[in-house]
């Protein structure tokens, strides 16, 4: 009898532990399900010296009360990415069906391997891990350094992520590329300064700004210019607008200067909000080029800024917009547009005085300028009804018009040459390239310039953007390029 008894309950304890080991698991499948991560950018810290790599670590939680089954796990780039994961222990670049128990989590490592001293690598080598869970995809972007350089990133860990603050009175030097990753800001009461032949590199959505009180100083020359540009160096992107944002210089700023740079393929090259009082110079530009811009290459919304010997060109909206009155100089300064990305519907000058319902003083000069493109009305007016802040100068100037825009105005032109499609063409050596130097013998700029506008700065002025000495004949030329 106890011996049968005992058969009884082993049978009865290997049924029930049977029945309960057999229970099928229970998995969330609601569309609504979201992971949720410890980070959403793993970077990596290390500046590369050798061929090597390094690892990070993030967490995937499960908050919900029942398992989930992430049916994808896997790099964006496939195969080909420099990244490799480690998922809960296993090796790979995709995996399938991984799953994570109610309100618990896993940890997934991430190695990359770039070698710094090959200039063929990105400056900044990126992909992104693809989670698919219930139909639903989330992503974590993961970012490395490719190239030995200077990298001035936030802290993905910040609160104020991706914006991050530059060291105050910090100099850049040539002796290494800089790369931005983020929004950089110079701080109030700070300065930064950024050498001759120093390259600048901005990482696709990063921009550079200069808060109120800040300043910032370029210092290139002839010979050594400093470049500011995306940080695609293959020459595929060498003249594609669009791979960073802008340089945005707050109101309230201090004096900034911008000296013998080439400042290309972004979205907006310059934005200028300082509001300042006549002839307190919020800008200074020296031949210096800012071209291949989505929007515009200066954005002057109510600002003070003075220009010479410089080239603004290629953008898909106005290349220089005046917004909101302001106080500008412009001196032997070319404007041009040959815009090849789509269709472009604005002049290249823009201006206007007002902002809303509140009127704005607008004082702008352009002494020896040249503004021409493939449109037809290639300069844009737009000014407040009845209102008399409406001041600009088009003194000695080759422009861009239609037939019914009227330059006999006195008090807003001197010395006007109006150029169409089929007459008094500036004669660009390659303007579908980017070269507005003046080639053509039968060019209308050539000798049409003042002198007395020289004057105005011939410390600057007597020679163009290139260092060729004014004039070269009897008058100087119109325009940043003196023809030889």
């Amino acid at each position: 009898m106890l011996k049968s008894a005992l058969y009884l309950f082993f049978f009865l304890a290997l049924t029930t532990t049977l029945l309960f080991s057999c229970k099928k698991e229970e998995f969330e499948t609601s569309s609504g399900v979201q992971l949720t991560f410890s980070q959403d950018t793993v970077m990596f810290d290390t500046v590369f010296t050798t061929v090597g790599s390094s690892t990070e670590v993030f967490t995937v939680y499960n908050t919900e009360s029942k398992s989930i089954s992430i049916s994808s796990i896997r790099l964006a780039l496939g195969e080909p990415s420099n990244f490799r994961l480690n998922v809960d222990g296993m090796p790979g670049k995709s995996f399938s069906n991984v799953e994570i128990g109610p309100n618990d989590s896993i940890f997934i490592f991430v190695e990359v391997t770039v070698d710094p001293n090959n200039l063929t690598t990105p400056m900044i080598v990126a992909d992104s891990i693809i989670f698919e869970t219930n139909g639903n995809v989330q992503d974590i972007d993961l970012v490395a350094f490719g190239q030995d350089a200077y990298f001035h990133r936030p802290d993905p860990n910040s609160s104020s992520f991706p914006f991050f603050t530059l060291g105050c009175n910090d100099v850049w030097n040539n002796d290494k590329p800089h790369v931005i990753y983020g929004y950089a800001i110079v701080d109030s009461l700070c300065t930064l300064t950024i050498n001759q032949g120093t390259k600048v590199h901005l990482h696709p959505g990063s921009a550079l700004i200069v808060y109120s009180s800040a300043s910032l100083f370029i210092n290139g020359t002839q010979q050594d210019k400093v470049i500011i540009q995306g940080d695609r160096l293959d020459p595929d992107y060498a003249d594609v607008p669009g791979q960073w944002d802008k340089i945005w210089i707050y109101p309230g700023s201090r004096n900034s200067y911008i000296r013998n740079a080439i400042i290309k393929n972004g979205n907006i090259g310059l934005q200028v909000d300082t509001v300042a009082g006549p002839g307190d110079s919020t800008l200074y530009l020296e031949n210096t080029i800012v071209k291949t811009m989505t929007a515009n290459a200066l954005l002057l919304r109510g600002s003070t800024v003075s220009a010479y010997n410089c080239v603004f060109a290629n953008c898909g909206s106005s290349v220089v917009s005046i917004l909101y009155g302001g106080n500008y100089k412009f001196f032997n300064s070319t404007f041009a547009n040959f815009w090849q990305n789509g269709t472009r519907q604005d002049p290249i000058l823009f201006m206007n005085n007002y902002y809303l319902n509140g009127v704005r003083q607008l004082e702008s000069y352009f002494g020896n300028c040249l503004i021409y493109g493939n449109n037809d009305q290639e300069i844009g007016i737009d000014s407040f009804p009845l209102s008399n802040k409406l001041n600009f100068y088009f003194d000695h100037a080759l422009l861009k018009v239609e037939s019914t825009f009227s330059t006999s105005t006195p008090f807003h032109y001197n010395a006007i040459v109006r150029s169409t499609s089929n007459s008094n063409s500036p004669g660009f050596a390659d303007p579908a390239n980017n070269n507005y130097k003046l080639d053509s013998l039968n060019s209308s700029a050539i000798d049409y310039g003042s002198m007395s506008v020289l004057n105005a700065f011939p410390a600057v002025l007597n020679t163009d953007i290139d260092g060729i000495t004014r004039p070269q004949r009897a008058q100087p030329d119109l325009g940043a390029y003196e023809r030889q």
